[in-house]
């Protein structure tokens, strides 16, 4: 089964789905081998990752199409992948979408801050009109059936911070009408908020929770009551990443040594494992001139 057609599947069920944030192959794989069934991947953690940047807009198209391809690539779960605004204007995002399909991405976020863009938990934002993004998500759906794919086109508004949240509510409803399959107001600040998102809206919802950011950290199961179809972790894996590494690197600098460290790591044997150095390993010996001159 198509990797869109598949999350599309899972999204009818009943239940609310968790979904991590990944942000390289690595990390992709890893929540893949611990059972989660659809990945996020964050743009905020490839800024990071990729040019040790924070999530400002100083990302390129290509270089997330790149880092988006790179993980679709190594799982065989469906991932969402961050498209930012489009990279521009609509015919812009029809690139994008185009590009993303192509690269595997099962589904795509889009957002209408104007560029450059912010993460969306932090200060300073400005979105463009409403019936711009509207354009933008139908030169998205556009470019999906010309592409012939299912992918899960996710509208994203970062309006509650400039505009309030009736106008962010509006504004999604709109994005509803002109194709979007899942809606997503970004930063709600309380649970009152949640509440009402849910109350005056029938699509299915993603909440996105960011440790230390604007929105309150729920469960599951509150996201669930609250009638949220995704919750969505997208930055759990980078920030534990980020301390295991400032808390690796400064005890092999105060101690000279890893000695001590051993149960903070992977073995070699389970790493090599986890990137499939077997499987390699005999797809190398099929090809090797020994086997090839039998």
């Amino acid at each position: 089964m198509d990797k869109s057609t598949l999350l599309r599947k899972t999204l009818k069920q009943e239940k609310t789905v968790l979904v991590p944030g990944i942000y390289d192959a690595l990390s992709a794989k890893i929540a893949e081998r611990v059972g989660f069934n659809i990945l996020f991947h964050t743009g905020y953690g490839t800024a990071a990752t990729l040019l040790g940047v924070p999530d400002i807009g100083l990302v390129s198209f290509s270089e997330m199409k790149e880092r988006v391809s790179n993980i679709c690539n190594a799982v065989d779960v469906p991932v969402i992948a961050d498209a930012d605004t489009g990279y521009g204007n609509s015919l812009n995002t029809m690139r994008t979408v185009k590009d993303y399909i192509k690269s595997g991405a099962a589904g795509l976020i889009l957002e209408d801050q104007v560029w450059p863009k912010k993460c969306g938990h932090m200060q300073n934002k400005d979105v463009i009109s409403i019936e711009e993004m509207e354009g933008k998500i139908k030169a998205a759906v556009k470019s999906r059936t010309i592409e012939h794919s299912d992918l899960v086109i996710v509208g994203r508004t970062d309006s509650l911070a400039v505009e309030g949240l009736d106008n962010a509510i509006a504004r999604v409803k709109t994005y509803q009408k002109a194709g979007a399959d899942i809606l997503f107001i970004e930063a709600p600040n309380q649970i009152d908020d949640l509440k009402e998102i849910n109350s005056k809206i029938e699509m299915p919802l993603l909440l996105n929770q960011i440790e230390g950011g604007q929105t309150p950290i729920i469960s599951l199961e509150d996201a669930q009551r609250l009638g949220f179809k995704i919750i969505l972790f997208p930055l759990t894996s980078l920030y534990a990443s980020t301390k295991a590494i400032f808390d690796t690197f400064t005890s092999l600098m105060n101690k000279q040594t890893s000695t001590g460290l051993e149960n903070k790591l992977i073995t070699f044997d389970l790493f090599n494992e986890l990137v499939n150095h077997d499987e390699f390993i005999k797809l190398e010996k099929n090809f090797s001139a020994n086997n090839i001159n039998k």
